[in-house]
């Protein structure tokens, strides 16, 4: 899985470089503690079907499924709770990144809805979508 910013298609990576620019000099994420990193940029179709294969088969065949696209080993609650609802991310394209934010160190994933909600602000100033729109959030999912 990549993380290069460079992965990206120019356009996506010119507007991530500006909110991930705009994020760090924002007053209350720094106030905040928070800094923000890329954890996922252009992803192969293997993964896409590893992540879709969660919550639609046999924990078993979803671990099958990681370990085919070189992912980690997923835990029985990971393999029963979907986290993709399609196949055609716009990860696959090079036209998506998430960014997280990253409190003493270490992913917060548990940040509070004000976090996310700042950084979905700032990546829409900087021209992108944002996953926390959707019906189905993903937080951290921004795409052009």
């Amino acid at each position: 899985m990549s993380v290069r910013i460079e992965d990206l298609v120019p356009e996506v990576a010119r507007k991530v470089r500006a909110a991930l620019d705009m994020m760090k000099r924002d007053e209350r994420l720094e106030g905040a503690g928070v800094t923000v990193s890329v954890v996922e940029t252009r992803r192969e179709l293997v993964t896409q079907m590893a992540y879709y294969s969660r919550g639609r088969m046999k924990p078993e065949d979803v671990r099958a499924m990681y370990k085919a696209a070189g992912l980690y080993t997923p835990t029985e609650e990971e393999c029963r709770t979907p986290n993709t609802w399609t196949l055609a991310s716009n990860h696959i394209g090079g036209r998506a990144a998430d960014l997280v934010p990253v409190k003493d160190g270490k992913i917060w994933w548990t940040a509070p809805d004000n976090i996310w909600e700042i950084m979905g602000e700032i990546g829409e100033e900087a021209g992108l979508s944002w996953g926390g729109r959707w019906k189905e959030r993903d937080l951290p999912h921004f795409e052009a």
